[in-house]
């Protein structure tokens, strides 16, 4: 009986540990401390490898460090974990873009839109794939659905040259 409970005291510690370590990653990457938050995220998965929230967050911090290739790594296992979450699909959308696989992006996004319908961010970045296969039509109603409203062609220009600057100062971070 005492070793029931000496094992349920040790299981409860545990999933705190895991829990304190995965709101202080966050609250790191919020404060752009991206290293630090992986340090927080890598400690929990060393718990518990499938860890959903860690895998997402270390897959985010490791992408706003310009290192693509980890961070796509890092969402193939969160989505591996639980393939219901839209923001891992449309974050691992944002990191093939970066990696100029635009077609896998768009399929990514689809697949957030079938989990989360009016995503905007996922309806964003479907129309920055569809941009950069060429397909300007499908990105400006792309564009269209993500503000809910007609963007006109000089709007969307402005709108896209700063998602751009956002992506390319990402990637010079």
């Amino acid at each position: 009986m005492k070793r029931r409970s000496l094992a349920k005291n040790r299981a409860s510690e545990i999933e705190t540990y895991i829990e304190v370590q995965a709101r202080q990653g966050l609250m790191l990457a919020e404060t752009h401390c991206y290293s630090e938050a992986i340090a927080c995220y890598n400690r929990v998965l060393q718990i518990r490898d499938d860890h959903f929230a860690a895998l997402y967050g270390r897959g985010v911090a490791l992408a706003n460090l310009g290192q693509y290739g980890a961070a796509l790594l890092c969402f193939d296992r969160a989505i591996a974990a639980d393939d219901t979450q839209h923001e891992a699909w449309t974050f691992r959308a944002v990191v093939l873009i970066h990696l100029e696989r635009y077609q896998d992006a768009l399929a990514n996004c689809e697949q957030a839109l079938v989990l989360h319908p009016h995503d905007w961010e996922a309806l964003t970045f479907r129309g920055v794939a569809f941009y950069y296969l060429g397909q300007y039509q499908r990105a400006y109603e792309s564009y269209d659905r993500a503000t809910g409203r007609t963007v006109k062609r000089w709007s969307l220009r402005t709108l896209w040259f700063r998602l751009l600057g956002q992506l390319s100062q990402k990637q010079s971070t």
